[in-house]
């Protein structure tokens, strides 16, 4: 993997203290099947002076998101910072349920939405690891449904860098008529009939989550298991994300620590799904359907930061990683932080200084947010249930404005 360099942006975070033995609390958080694993399991607590952070800048991005709380700008939050490998900074903000008056807790396990996407994204890397599935396969080859003369030009590679000329938003019965659909298969197959295409495939850039639903159902094919099977067995399990769901059922206890989802923004927040024993959707969507925890997406970001490795343990190849950071288009995501363009590699969201990446990451629509730092080993995860809030660009301008002057050492 291309080595990342060091961007005045992570001077925010970053003071010149030396690191040092890391010490703190432990944070537990409750896993399928009764067991119970801590935080600290994968990153142990650290005091921030320890790790080379400045606590006061630590401070300032806490007043910050409870400023967001106390304006309305969102329902709640939970903000995880890990440097070195050592949470530094583990805060819990406002409301998980603001209608029985429920204060959101660690290690709630949140709608991810658009956050599944690398999820899927790094399944299918392992398929073209190991020769199973390759970038060049016409998506036709393994779904008969894009064998026709709309879609027989899709490749495998236009699904995982948002180039297919599918359209974000349906025009036909997709979502009118959504409880008529029971899997990621037929959703594909309604995609790979959907005419006509916005542009040429691979002509350009328009993200879709038609998409990655579509390559979901190509994992499934070529594992010739589902592809939520795939990603349990053989990403989840590898990298400890026993918090995260592909599918919420009924009896499963970690359900009862999802939290309820809010759409609006200030002033008109409404709650519009708790778990009552039935999932949101109703089947595993690759798109946007996941749940996961900010622990459990940090255990994903460090196996990228390592270049595929975990634990030792190759999991993903180095080209692999390559293929994920490496920008295929130019976006026009709005970012804050001043110098960086936003673009985007193979289902992964990438910032770029005069075309090298130096941050990763991905957002999901539901509020949730994430960002690494592979240079200076850092990463920050901002989860909030709070669909329509507008908190990730200015969480990044306020940390961008924050490094434009002198930030104080502290002990």
């Amino acid at each position: 993997m291309k080595h990342l360099p060091t961007v005045a942006l992570l001077a925010l975070l970053t003071s010149s203290l030396p690191a040092q033995d890391p010490g703190g609390q432990q944070v537990s958080s409750t896993l399928s099947g009764g067991q119970s694993t801590s935080l600290e399991d994968s990153f142990p607590p650290a005091a921030p002076a320890s790790q080379g952070v400045s606590a006061g800048a630590l401070a300032r991005l806490s007043e910050l998101i409870t400023g967001f709380v106390e304006a309305d700008e969102i329902v709640g939050a939970e903000l995880l910072i890990i440097k070195n490998r050592r949470t530094v900074m583990h805060e819990v903000f406002g409301h998980n349920d603001r209608i029985r008056g429920r204060l959101l807790e660690k290690n709630t396990i949140f709608s991810i939405r658009s956050m599944t996407k690398p999820l899927a994204g790094a399944a299918a890397q392992l398929l073209i690891d190991e020769g199973a599935l390759e970038l060049t396969d016409p998506v036709a080859k393994h779904l008969e449904a894009f064998d026709n003369d709309k879609s027989r030009s899709v490749t495998v590679e236009h699904l995982l860098t948002h180039r297919s000329g599918l359209p974000m938003q349906s025009a036909g019965p997709l979502w009118s008529d959504y409880s008529s659909y029971s899997s990621i298969q037929q959703v594909a197959d309604y995609w790979g009939t959907y005419g006509p295409q916005l542009f040429t495939p691979g002509e350009r850039y328009q993200y879709a989550d038609a998409n990655v639903d579509t390559l979901g159902a190509v994992i499934g094919a070529v594992a010739g298991v589902p592809a939520e099977v795939l990603i349990e067995r053989r990403l989840l399990a590898a990298l400890g994300m026993r918090d995260t769901i592909p599918l919420l059922r009924d009896g499963d206890p970690r359900v009862e620590r999802v939290a309820c989802k809010h759409a609006g923004g200030r002033g008109r927040w409404r709650q519009y799904w708790c778990w009552g024993g039935a999932p949101y959707f109703s089947f595993p969507m690759f798109a946007q359907g996941f749940y996961s925890t900010p622990a459990d997406y940090a255990r994903f970001l460090a196996m990228v930061m390592d270049g595929g490795v975990v634990d030792g343990e190759r999991l993903l190849s180095e080209a692999a990683i390559g293929r994920m950071l490496t920008p295929a288009s130019t976006t026009t995501m709005p970012t804050g932080f001043a110098g960086l363009r936003s673009s985007y590699g193979q289902l992964m969201h990438l910032y770029d200084e005069e075309g090298e990446v130096v941050a990763f990451g991905h957002s999901g629509s539901d509020g949730t947010y994430a960002w690494a730092w592979p240079a200076r080993d850092l990463m920050v995860l901002y989860f909030t249930q709070s669909r329509g809030s507008t908190t990730m660009s200015r969480m990044e301008a306020v940390i961008d404005s924050l490094i434009a002057r002198p930030v104080p050492e502290d002990g």
